[in-house]
């Protein structure tokens, strides 16, 4: 960071408490967004924005605003695309001052509603190693007068302070879903080494005991009870396959399918149907199939939960950039559209953080097609 550059003492104390935001364990967007509300601040920009590119690399998975009400926001609708100038300090990686936008060739203007701005200072948001997360831009001083090196050597500090933010938390994430990873291999094995085989100890007993002679009525109550069980059983089945983890290291995408096709079957009941590509034709980055995994996975156990199935077709497809995911069971259907589930949400979430989409068609009695889709390179 250019610290040599910045000679105003108080510039220098607010960029050392951007620097203690890293051991933060808070929010992500709340840190990035006193982030630029500090450089906004100190410089003396009307308004500044903080934008982290999403895993599509076309549009933005944070977006946090200085200077802009909320009703203001709402009336430009959507957030930037990173297209004219705003896209410059993330192509280039390097930043970028325009005294007068208006008369900059590579401006992409304004949406309607959009506050008028004119002179520009933006920077890119680097990671440790390099790499471009995002960008940091603030727009006219208070004072009128153009953007100065002081202010490029000011913002660029706390855009790289923002990229060490953004660095320690995924690395937070990603330690947390380690530990997850390992709490949930454990739950799964005591639900199934423990928790079943006594359930099935106590169905056990109580289908002896129905080999006696008891009275019809307390018969009913047994038998009762034993569809209890099946059906308790049956739902820690489907528990224990929703929390075992997809690890696809070392194995191809089409070799961990067919291995959950041969799981679902034994776990849950369900035969599964496979229409795979070749080999040759399949290309995914090691990301992009874990999470297709992950997505499958939620699909047949929404199959195992609610769709009272005995089938499901699983195929897989590339279509152009896409890997397309299209699951189609033979269980009960239901009414569209379809509610705001969590399922739904979170695979749709899924799909949409890797540059693809989550579509669901049902109609009762003809089952239910879930079509899936993400970036093969995301």
């Amino acid at each position: 960071m250019s610290f040599r550059r910045i000679t105003d003492p108080a510039r220098l104390h607010a960029l050392i408490d951007a620097m203690l935001l890293i051991e933060t364990d808070a929010d992500l967007t709340d840190l990035l967004g006193l982030i630029v509300t500090a450089a906004s601040q100190l410089v003396g920009a009307r308004y500044g924005a903080l934008g982290v590119v999403g895993g599509d690399r076309a549009s933005l998975s944070r977006f946090v605003t200085y200077g802009v009400d909320e009703g203001v926001s709402s009336l430009i609708g959507a957030t930037p695309h990173g297209h004219g100038v705003l896209g410059e300090t993330i192509v280039g990686a390097a930043p970028v001052r325009v005294a007068d936008l208006a008369h900059y060739p590579g401006s992409a203007g304004f949406p309607t509603h959009h506050p008028v701005m004119r002179s520009f200072l933006g920077v890119p948001i680097l990671a440790g190693d390099g790499r471009v997360f995002g960008n940091l831009y603030l727009t006219d001083r208070e004072d009128g007068v153009p953007f100065d090196e002081e202010d490029e050597a000011l913002v660029s500090s706390f855009g790289r302070a923002a990229g060490l933010v953004i660095d320690q938390a995924n690395l937070r994430a990603h330690l947390r879903e380690l530990i997850l990873s390992e709490e949930r291999e454990r739950l799964a094995r005591d639900l199934h080494d423990t928790v079943i085989q006594r359930l099935f100890g106590v169905g056990l007993a109580l289908q002896i005991t129905l080999g006696s002679e008891i009275d019809p009525a307390d018969r009913d109550r047994i038998n009762r009870a034993l569809d209890e069980l099946d059906g308790t059983i049956q739902e820690i089945r489907t528990t224990i396959f929703e929390i075992d983890q997809d690890d696809v290291d070392g194995e191809t995408l089409l070799v961990r399918l067919a291995a959950m096709s041969d799981e679902v079957a034994t776990r849950l009941g369900i035969k599964v149907d496979l229409d795979l590509p070749d080999q040759s034709a399949l290309e995914a980055s090691a990301h992009c199939a874990r999470h297709t995994l992950r997505a499958l996975r939620e699909i047949l156990s929404n199959i195992a939960r609610h769709a009272r199935a005995s089938e499901a077709n699983v195929a897989l497809a590339v279509e152009g950039p896409l890997l397309v995911l299209r699951v189609h069971d033979n269980g009960v259907g239901f009414h569209a559209p379809v509610g705001p589930g969590r399922g739904l949400r979170n695979l749709r979430g899924r799909a949409r953080e890797l540059g693809g989409d989550c579509t669901i068609e049902s109609t009762p009695g003809t089952g239910t097609l879930v079509e899936w889709t993400a970036r093969r390179d995301a």
